[in-house]
């Protein structure tokens, strides 16, 4: 072959190689490695926040609405954080999806769950925590009490390089509530977001709140008793909300980018199925941290992969 049209073939197999690159090969590069290591990132738990359509925010979950996004559902790699083990999908059971559309990101959750909290059953509470149910003080409500989803985003982890020992609550690093039976906006009774309360600081309250109320994180809720289960959308504020250095949001002009990511699903019944007088259930995506771990209060975390590239979709 003459040598420019060897070249050029190089060329073009190169450049064809280099648009192909999928966002997951990120996670294989030497300092998104090392990074995570310092930060407690568990790269095997990962996903992606694929470019896709906006879809209706109204927290149904339609035919083909999220196929352009990354599906998770509940496996035994989830770590349950209550002695109590998922023992059947009538018990607890969820699939879940994620994805941007360059303005917003977008989490969707359909839970399958033999009791709601609060509607099937009394709302009761642990003694200890007389002040569950009080909404809008930062020491003594539990917002977590009740069947809930956590949302932990920290979009500058791999550009710290540390360990994380808490959130601030804002576009840098995020740890919030949503409950089925109350909220921030609604109070007790109205599905929504709460900020997440106690053993967080004053800055993390305030912005919580500030998130909520701005509507930098929203969400919608759809229940179907009928079937014992309900749907979730929550969608998150890409500019002011996903912060991955300093000052810095990240958008579609930027290129494919590793932020912490972590998902909990809490569940409560009735009181004789919580000895305790917690959660029956709270299981953890990417693992959470305990009182005998090493690294007490260090939270870990997974990837979420953002990219302004589009899912591959099948079309058989």
């Amino acid at each position: 072959m003459h040598y420019r049209l060897l070249l050029c073939a190089l060329c073009l197999t190169g450049c064809l190689t280099a648009c192909t690159k999928g966002p997951e090969q990120v996670l294989n590069e030497d300092w998104v490695k090392e990074a995570a290591t310092k930060a407690n990132a568990v790269l095997s738990r990962s996903l992606i926040a694929w470019k896709g359509e906006t879809p209706t925010f109204d927290g149904q979950i339609g035919k083909g609405e999220y196929a352009d996004a990354s599906h998770f559902t509940w496996t035994d790699e989830w770590v349950e954080a209550m002695k109590q083990e998922i023992t059947s999908p009538e018990d607890l059971f969820f699939e879940g999806w994620v994805k941007h559309d360059g303005a917003h990101l977008y989490l969707a959750f359909d839970i399958q769950d033999d009791i709601f909290y609060g509607i099937e059953t009394e709302r009761w509470i642990s003694p200890e925590y007389p002040f569950t149910h009080v909404i809008g003080e930062r020491e003594r409500g539990r917002p977590w009490f009740g069947d809930m989803i956590e949302v932990l985003i920290y979009g500058r982890l791999l550009d710290l390089k540390a360990p994380i020992d808490d959130v601030t609550g804002d576009g840098r690093g995020i740890q919030i509530i949503y409950n089925l039976t109350k909220s921030l906006e609604g109070g007790v009774g109205v599905p929504g977001m709460l900020p997440h309360g106690p053993n967080r600081t004053v800055e993390n309250w305030e912005n919580n709140k500030r998130w909520i109320l701005e509507d930098i994180i929203e969400s919608k809720t759809e229940r179907y008793d009928a079937d014992n289960r309900y749907t979730v959308e929550i969608r998150i504020r890409l500019n002011g909300g996903i912060e991955i250095s300093e000052g810095i949001y990240w958008s579609m002009d930027t290129g494919d980018t590793p932020i912490g990511f972590n998902l909990a699903i809490g569940d409560v019944d009735t009181q004789h199925k919580s000895p305790d007088n917690i959660l029956h259930h709270e299981t953890w995506w990417a693992g959470k941290w305990n009182s005998s771990d090493p690294n007490t209060r260090k939270k870990y975390w997974g990837l979420l992969v953002m990219t302004s590239k589009k899912k591959v979709l099948d079309r058989k």
